[in-house]
């Protein structure tokens, strides 16, 4: 353990009044390095993809309606599970982006949708520059029921899972991209009649978790969805995606005036993959501050499963791996949020000695956390004996990008003798129920577990 003098060194200022019987110690923090990875941000490679050379928190799992239900009404959610390794990566807190997929285009003709389906609703075989493949017809009502209860069965396997951080609403289009190839003789995108029945499914099935769609419409704004970007980092498309999201846009798709979503990432993730048209180094040796930019620009979360979760630094020139290393981590750190507590007031009342605890907090990020993560406060006395720990919903949602306050009382501290007190935080993992977020403050006394502040008990 270190020494008590140690946050009076790691301190900008201390601040000790007493004013009506009330003893306030206030102390000023100074930031510390941004952490490369953290929960429910960063890099979410393919699951199974994963390599060591960068830390991801995520993982991206397509989910194929074949594969999930080969027979109408019976879910292979084990099997599926299994062939994704979602197990193996459960056991390392890992969590997991889901992505339902009906066409994914590939060289050899297919159907990405079970047989049953397929005979009940039909669509179109193509053949174009996408590749070759099955358009399901997604304006048939039997699809759309079917749909229904497919998304019902997802919601009781996975709503309530702590593991499936976020759901893309993908299920329409090649790729779950909500875009068809028309000039492949592919009928045209339906319009937001239809496409607004789809998301209401989604909805209803996942009350509590996070869903994306891949373009700005009316109804994804209403309902605090975010957005993906499967073109990221390619700047026409991706210029468009942003002008897209601020005014709206003509859709080519259903030919509709579509409503845009601006400010979405205050309540909704923004992620994505990097686009296809180069190779993924590229982003980072010949255009590191175009990426960093639209990063900002975006509020970016999350990008997968195109990404360098996935990436190896060997495939480089040795020359080029510690500036590609370099780059890839610091990319990572600005993804999402980042939290750092740069002010602790503590005060006590001699009438009612309950200590009073008010931390601001900075996010130095650029999005919110789209989780309520409850916070844990702990008090540690002179002889680093455990004497409180006290757990606080700390609405941590709120915290956008710039300064927040938190407060409240630590219930029957009062009773503790006066003395020397430490007070440590930590931000709690549902899964584990142990500190799981890093913080860009020094004082890690435990992983995740933070020293904020050496205080004097009077009363």
């Amino acid at each position: 353990m270190r020494p008590k003098c140690w946050l009076l060194a790691a301190a900008v200022a201390l601040c000790c009044t007493a004013c009506g019987g009330v003893y306030r110690q206030t102390f000023t923090l100074a930031p510390a390095e941004k952490p490369v990875s953290n929960p429910l941000k960063g890099w979410a490679p393919w699951c199974g993809n994963e390599t060591e050379d960068f830390p991801s928190t995520l993982a991206y799992v397509p989910l194929s309606w074949r594969e999930l239900e080969p027979e109408e009404g019976e879910y292979a959610f084990d099997q599926t599970e299994q062939d994704h390794q979602m197990d193996r990566l459960r056991s390392q807190g890992v969590r997991f982006v889901l992505r339902v997929t009906c066409d994914v285009p590939g060289e050899e003709e297919h159907l990405d949708i079970p047989d049953w389906l397929y005979e009940a609703a039909g669509g179109s075989w193509y053949d174009g520059d996408y590749g070759k493949g099955f358009s399901p017809n997604y304006q048939s009502p039997a699809f759309l029921e079917a749909h229904g209860r497919l998304m019902e069965a997802l919601g009781r396997r996975y709503d309530g899972d702590p593991a499936i951080a976020y759901i893309e609403l993908g299920s329409l289009g090649h790729w779950g991209e909500w875009h068809v190839d028309t000039s492949a003789g592919i009928r045209p995108f339906p319009k937001q009649a239809v496409t607004d029945r789809y998301v209401e499914q989604y909805l209803a099935a996942f009350p509590h978790k996070k869903l994306l769609l891949r373009r700005p419409y009316a109804i994804g704004g209403a309902a605090g969805l975010g957005l993906y970007n499967d073109s990221f980092g390619q700047s026409g498309s991706h210029d468009q995606w942003l002008d897209w999201i601020d005014d709206g846009y003509l859709s080519s798709q259903n030919g509709e005036a579509l409503d845009g979503m601006p400010d979405f990432w205050q309540q909704g993730p923004s992620g994505g993959e990097f686009a296809t048209d180069r190779d993924l180094w590229d982003y980072v040796l010949e255009d590191y501050d175009g990426v960093l930019d639209y990063i900002r620009s975006s509020h970016t979360s999350w990008i997968g499963p195109r990404g360098f979760g996935s990436a190896r630094l060997e495939d480089l020139d040795p020359d080029q791996r510690a500036l590609a290393a370099g780059r890839v981590n610091a990319l990572s750190q600005e993804m999402g949020y980042t939290f750092a507590v740069t002010r602790v007031e503590v005060s006590q009342r001699k009438a009612d000695p309950d200590l009073q605890v008010t931390l601001r907090v900075e996010n130095l990020g650029v999005a919110p956390i789209y989780e309520n993560w409850p916070l844990c406060l702990e008090l540690v006395d002179g002889a680093g004996q455990a004497a409180g720990r006290y757990v606080a919903d700390g609405q941590i949602t709120g915290w956008l990008p710039g300064a927040s306050t938190f407060r409240c009382t630590l219930a029957g501290s009062g009773q503790l003798p006066p003395g020397t007190y430490e007070l440590r935080l930590g931000i709690l993992d549902p899964l584990t129920g142990a500190p799981g977020i890093r913080l860009a403050n020094d004082g890690e006394v435990e992983p995740c577990l933070y020293r904020l502040a050496s205080f004097e008990k009077k009363y």
